[in-house]
């Protein structure tokens, strides 16, 4: 078990709703749930290596700063449509080769990127990402798309 991070698509009602709730709506919150044809947005462990690459890479998609917090444990993050639409256009703009480019194993275990498996793992850790990004940016173009709203489970 770790740290996991994933987004689900929501309305801009019904994170509107979530924000006026906080922080009463933990349990709204952990019933969430993905709607059947839509991409996952399970990042897996994955997150904090993604995040580092995004970061290296000047992308100005931030995985971590740039959301509300939606509850008290502050497990639970609200991206408002204006933000899923801006970072959707980042990272259609952004190839994972672009990302690739930084991928520098040993730096990241020094830079105790979570889970700092990157010098173990070598190329497979670049794949595990690369996966992830794939992942990731096919979440926020079909959010996009519809002009929803995330919110991000960080846990």
């Amino acid at each position: 078990m770790g740290v996991i991070l994933s987004f689900t698509k929501v309305t801009s009602e019904q994170l509107s709703c979530l924000i006026v709730a906080s922080p009463q709506a933990q349990e709204e919150l952990s019933q969430l749930e993905r709607t059947d044809g839509d991409p996952s947005g399970y990042l897996d462990k994955a997150w904090d290596g993604l995040r580092y690459l995004l970061e290296a890479a000047a992308t100005g998609v931030d995985l971590c700063d740039d959301s509300l917090p939606l509850d008290e444990d502050e497990e639970y993050y609200g991206w408002p449509a204006e933000l899923v639409g801006r970072t959707a256009e980042r990272l259609r703009a952004t190839p994972f080769t672009a990302l690739a480019a930084h991928y520098d194993p040993a730096a990241m275990d020094e830079a105790n990127i979570y889970p700092r498996i990157w010098t173990r793992d070598g190329d497979a850790g670049l794949g595990y990402l690369q996966f992830h990004y794939a992942t990731l940016a096919a979440f926020f173009a079909d959010a996009a798309k519809s002009g929803s709203a995330a919110v991000m489970h960080f846990g």
